[in-house]
């Protein structure tokens, strides 16, 4: 190096360090730099970031002489649903409360209708029915009035009589048996199912024959009479 300070000139030597060794590089760098450049990018199954659309991919130009379409949605025509219409009501209470007027009982509507005052159909079935009923009842009254005679008064309390004193004796009998020596404790329960169940049968006969005034019979039950009373 020169430097020049008038009259003197003053030279400098500089040695320059010895060069550094190269560095190892592997010959497999480029490869594996190139491997993983696109590593990142393929982690989603989708490019990291999606290209957004130009303004001309959005809003093409249209040619010439062409009319331009509406954007907004269109009404269908037929929607398939139907106007409701506002049903009259009437408020109750001063806080607003209210309810359909036709349901209030404030409107005639039953006067108002095509029916009115005209028996429906279930109802005169019904009748039907209940007539028929009657008309097979009374004919088999009178076919059975044809085969029985009415019960004469006299037969009738003998009847009754007969059924008490019966009563009478079976209840005394109820009433001995703690008293009475059985063979066999098997016997003696039997013997006194039989006596509450006969019991049983008599006072319904005895009730039958004072509710009813006219008890009709026929001619087998007078033959009976005959021939036990």
């Amino acid at each position: 190096m020169l430097c020049d300070t008038g009259n003197l000139q003053f030279f400098f030597i500089f040695t320059l360090p010895p060069p550094k060794p190269k560095m190892y590089i592997s010959k497999y760098r480029e490869a594996i730099v190139l491997e993983n450049k696109y590593k990142n990018e393929h982690r989603t199954m989708v490019p990291r970031t999606v290209k957004a659309p130009s303004h001309r991919e959005m809003c093409p130009q249209r040619p010439e002489g062409e009319k331009p379409e509406h954007t907004f949605r269109k009404k269908p025509e037929h929607t398939g649903m139907k106007k409701v219409m506002a049903q009259p009501a009437c408020v109750d209470t001063r806080k607003g409360d209210k309810q359909l007027l036709e349901k209030s009982g404030l409107v005639p509507f039953y006067l108002q209708k095509n029916d009115y005052r005209i028996v429906p159909g279930y109802l005169r079935r019904r009748k039907a029915e209940k007539e028929k009923a009657k008309q097979d009842n009374d004919a088999w009254l009178t076919k059975q009035q044809e085969t029985v005679k009415p019960l004469a008064e006299q037969e009738k309390q003998n009847i009754l009589q007969g059924l008490k004193r019966r009563f009478n004796e079976l209840n005394f009998e109820y009433q001995s048996l703690p008293f009475t020596i059985s063979p066999s404790q098997h016997k003696k329960y039997n013997y006194k199912m039989f006596l509450e169940e006969a019991m049983s049968q008599v006072e319904k006969d005895i009730a039958l024959f004072e509710e009813h005034k006219y008890i009709y019979t026929s001619d087998a039950f007078h033959c009976f009479l005959k021939n036990n009373l």
